[in-house]
């Protein structure tokens, strides 16, 4: 037998710190496996979405072929056939309400320069005819104010609850769009067609015009939409006042105080930088 070499530490064994054991400094050893940080996230269901969340036309679209290729095998039991044919209703219907929710969105993007321009068109008309009238003192003159008045709030009306699932009609087409003295005369078919576009068109704007004075007749819309437009307005330059002060607040960022980029509005935008001639007409598209 082999002869053992004597330990340089005299004799001392040194001991092995076992899995539970502290280290030589007095700290537990770090485990190898961590534990997840930050805020519980919420269960996603198969479209890979929140519960309260309309999932995407592709994603349910995609849910449906499968429900579909699951309901078209022969050999399925009978609860799960029940089950799946009651998910397949339901992503029909969130299929119907995803696609909506996708035109709102598409139109209100497409028109969200139109209708800021003449909304900055028809709040400026108010305002003068608003200052004519309080200084007028014809009782003949006064009365014709007041039916501008009336026609430009059902403008203004016209703009803000216009139909979501509609093309924007324009109330100020542009002068390509109209007709010219000299071009009336021209019998040609291309004149004629664009002529009779035309006719649609207005006939179209006078209808949802017509809508909207009968909802505003009824209650249903405000009689004084400028002030409706106001109030909006500034709540949502305070709720981004208050916004932009946490987020500098929270970032540590130096500028003045109070002074943010105030987010887009979904149909009017931002209502800054935008002068008396600046305006121009806009036209459906």
């Amino acid at each position: 037998m082999a002869p053992v070499r004597p330990s340089q530490n005299d004799g001392r064994s040194i001991a092995q710190p076992s899995s539970g054991s502290s280290t030589p400094s007095g700290k537990d050893k770090p485990s190898t496996k961590r534990k997840p940080t930050g805020k519980p996230y919420a269960r996603k269901d198969a479209t890979n979405q929140t519960p309260n969340v309309v999932p995407g036309v592709q994603k349910i679209k995609a849910a449906l072929r499968q429900t579909r290729r699951l309901l078209a095998k022969e050999k399925l039991g009978a609860d799960v056939r029940v089950a799946t044919e009651r998910k397949q209703k339901a992503l029909e219907a969130d299929l119907v309400e995803a696609e909506r929710v996708r035109k709102e969105r598409t139109l209100a993007q497409r028109y969200h320069k139109v209708k800021f321009f003449e909304r900055q068109k028809v709040t400026r008309k108010l305002s003068k005819i608003k200052r004519q009238l309080e200084e007028s003192t014809e009782k003949k003159e006064r009365k014709k104010l007041e039916k501008v008045l009336l026609e430009l709030r059902v403008d203004l009306n016209y703009i803000m609850h216009y139909p979501k699932l509609k093309k924007y009609i324009s109330l100020f087409p542009p002068e390509v769009r109209r007709q010219q003295p000299e071009e009336e005369d021209d019998g040609s078919s291309e004149k004629e067609s664009r002529k009779q576009t035309i006719e649609e068109t207005d006939a179209q704007r006078e209808e949802i015009r017509k809508m909207v004075r009968g909802r505003m007749e009824s209650g249903e819309l405000s009689l004084e939409p400028e002030l409706e437009d106001q109030s909006a307005r500034a709540a949502k330059r305070a709720t981004d006042d208050s916004i932009g002060r946490s987020s500098e607040a929270a970032a540590g960022t130096k500028g003045k105080k109070g002074t943010v980029v105030a987010e887009k509005d979904e149909f009017f935008g931002e209502d800054s930088g935008e002068d008396e001639d600046g305006d121009e007409d806009m036209g459906d598209s």
